[in-house]
């Protein structure tokens, strides 16, 4: 059913169409276009969104070394460092 429906073939007469196999071949070539067109599209529109979302989650540096003014983003950053100092 999940097949026939994202194919846009309706599910109470798709027996009657599958009959004529010569409409049911040009029927199912259309629905797969139309179903692979709506799933690139959505593809695309869940790439844009996953590109756009990490562009906004950058982390400003907070941490700081207590003997210079360097700035880490995280711990262990400052760690590795102090064991220079």
């Amino acid at each position: 059913k999940s097949s026939l429906k994202s194919f846009e073939i309706k599910i109470d007469s798709w027996e009657k169409a599958a009959r004529d196999r010569t409409s049911w071949r040009s029927l199912l070539r259309k629905g797969a276009k139309s179903c692979e067109a709506a799933r690139q599209a959505a593809s695309v529109l869940r790439r844009q969104k996953r590109k756009a979302s990490a562009h906004e989650s950058q982390t400003v540096a907070t941490i700081s070394c207590p003997h210079c003014p360097r700035l880490f983003k995280a711990r262990i950053g400052l760690t590795s460092h102090l064991r220079v100092h």
